[in-house]
């Protein structure tokens, strides 16, 4: 592998870091409210 490649490749990883990034949180928000509103509903079933 080149020296260019190398560096070309680097570029790539960082924006797809970034984007994985991106991508996890828009999927972890709506997750984790779910799951609050799953608690606070047995919290109240249970009480």
């Amino acid at each position: 592998m080149s020296e260019s490649e190398s560096r070309g490749s680097g570029g790539q990883t960082s924006s797809s870091t970034v984007l994985a990034v991106v991508l996890w949180v828009l999927v972890l928000i709506p997750l984790l409210w779910g799951v609050y509103q799953t608690l606070t509903g047995v919290v109240a079933l249970f009480s």
